[in-house]
C-alpha cells in the first residue's frame, strides 16, 4: 500500500455510457451519513435514489459514528451499512495492533455481500483507508471525491493528523479517477495528494423539486441563511449591509439559521437586520420568495449548495471568489471578496439594481440536477469498469 507514482488524473470519457451495463453493484462510501445532516450526507443519498431509480443496486457504506448506531438500516429506502472504520491514532497500543484492526475492517466489508463493481468515497476521513486497501485487493475500481474536506473540516483534521493524510495519498494514487466538487476543492486536495493536480470537477447537485421560481420582488430584500459560524462570512455581510443601506434606506436584509455566532452577530447588527432562525426547507422557499437578492459571504467555501439552491429558485446570488462559488454559480451574478467590505457591498447594490433575470438562474440550476450529475458520474464509472466486469 505505498505511494508508488503518481498517475494522471483520468479524465471523464466523451463517449462512455453507463447504459452498457445493465445493473451495477455501487458502493457509496461517505465520511458521514444519516442521522447525522450536512451536505455529503445529501448528496450521497440523492445519488442514491437517483441510481436506484435507474435500477442499479445501491449500499451506503460509512463508519460507525457514534457506536450506539445500528449496523443495519435502511434510510428513505437506502440500504445502509455501518462498520468501524477507526484509524489507530497515536495511542501505541492501537498503532501496534492496526494490522490486525485492518483485517478485520477487510473482513467486514467482505461480509457486506456480493463484491460492488465501484466503490465511490465522497469527503475522504477515516473511511479512506480500508476501503483502498479493500478495493486494491479485491480488484474493485475505486473513485476518490473530494468534497473540499482539506481545508473546511471544522476539526481541522487534516492539519492535525498525518494518518488522514497519508490515507488521502495512498488512496489518490490507487483511485481509478478522482474528482472534486471545484476547482479549488481540487486544488486544496492537491496540496496533500499531488494526483489530484487538474482532476475533473464534478459539481454538486439541487434536487429542483423543491424549489419553485417566483417573481423577483422590487422590493431591497437580501437573504443568507446556513450555520453561523466564523468561516460563512456573516459578519462581514452584516458589516457590508450597514454600507448598502446609506444608498438604500429601505433595504433590509434577512439572515436564517443559528449556531455559536448568533449573539456576537444579533450584537452588531444595525438597523434593518432581521434574524429568522432556524429555517426548514419551507422557511428557507419563503425566505427566497422574499428576497430579490440571496447573499453568499463565506470566507471560505469549497461548492456552496445554498447558492445552487437559491437559483433554483430563480434568484440571483452574490457570491464569496474565496473557494469554489464560481463553480457552484456558473459564474453568473456577482462575485467578491467577503473580506473587502467595500467590495462585498458594491456586489449587493449592483445586484439590487440590474439583477439576474429569474429565468436564467433557474436554468443554470437545471444544469446542476441530481440526474445530470448522476450521469456524469454513472459514465464516469462505465469508464473505469474493466471490461471483463459483469454486464
Amino acid at each position: 500500500m505505498g505511494q508508488g507514482r503518481a498517475r494522471p488524473p483520468r479524465r471523464l470519457p466523451q463517449g462512455a455510457r453507463v447504459s452498457a451495463y445493465q445493473r451495477l453493484r455501487i458502493w457509496l462510501a461517505p465520511s458521514a451519513f444519516h442521522p447525522s445532516r450536512g451536505g455529503v450526507e445529501e448528496l450521497t443519498l440523492q445519488l442514491a435514489r437517483d441510481y436506484q431509480q435507474r435500477g442499479h443496486d445501491v449500499t451506503v457504506v460509512v463508519h460507525r459514528h457514534p457506536r450506539v448506531l445500528p449496523t443495519e438500516d435502511l434510510v428513505e429506502g437506502v440500504r445502509v451499512r455501518r462498520l468501524d472504520l477507526d484509524l489507530p491514532g497515536s495511542h501505541p497500543a492501537r498503532l501496534l495492533t492496526y494490522p490486525l484492526a485492518l483485517r478485520k475492517q477487510l473482513a467486514s466489508l467482505d461480509a457486506l455481500g456480493p463484491r460492488p463493481d465501484i466503490v465511490h468515497v465522497q469527503c475522504a476521513a477515516n473511511q479512506v483507508l480500508a476501503l483502498t486497501a479493500w478495493s486494491t485487493l479485491r480488484r474493485v475500481p475505486l473513485v476518490l471525491t473530494t468534497q473540499g474536506e482539506v481545508t473546511m473540516d471544522a476539526g481541522r483534521i487534516y492539519e492535525r493528523s498525518l494518518q488522514v493524510r497519508t490515507s488521502l495519498r495512498i488512496g489518490s494514487v490507487r483511485a481509478a479517477a478522482l474528482t472534486a466538487c471545484s476547482r479549488r476543492a481540487g486544488d486544496d486536495a492537491a496540496t496533500v495528494a499531488r494526483p489530484f493536480e487538474g482532476c475533473d470537477v464534478v459539481p454538486n447537485g439541487v434536487d429542483l423539486s423543491q424549489w419553485t421560481t417566483t417573481p423577483l420582488p422590487a422590493a431591497p430584500v437580501f437573504a443568507a441563511w446556513g450555520r453561523h459560524v466564523p468561516q460563512k462570512g456573516f459578519d462581514l455581510l452584516i458589516e457590508a449591509f450597514a454600507r448598502v443601506r446609506r444608498a438604500l434606506p429601505d433595504a433590509v436584509l434577512r439572515i436564517g439559521g443559528d449556531g455559536p455566532e448568533s449573539s456576537r452577530l444579533q450584537a452588531m447588527a444595525g438597523p434593518g437586520v432581521e434574524f429568522l432562525g432556524p429555517l426548514d426547507r419551507k422557511g428557507v422557499g419563503s425566505l427566497l420568495e422574499s428576497a430579490r437578492v440571496v447573499v453568499v459571504p463565506s470566507r471560505l467555501e469549497p461548492f456552496g449548495i445554498v447558492a445552487v439552491e437559491a437559483m433554483a429558485a430563480g434568484r440571483g446570488v452574490v457570491w464569496s471568489t474565496n473557494g469554489g462559488l464560481a463553480d457552484a454559480t456558473g459564474g453568473l451574478g456577482r462575485g467578491a471578496d467577503p473580506t473587502d467590505v467595500e467590495a462585498l457591498s458594491e456586489a449587493m447594490a449592483s445586484a439590487h439594481r440590474d439583477p439576474l433575470e429569474p429565468e436564467t438562474a433557474r436554468r443554470h440550476a437545471e444544469s446542476l440536477s441530481w440526474s445530470r450529475i448522476g450521469t456524469r458520474y454513472l459514465d464516469l464509472y462505465a469508464s473505469v469498469i474493466q471490461p471483463a466486469g459483469r454486464v
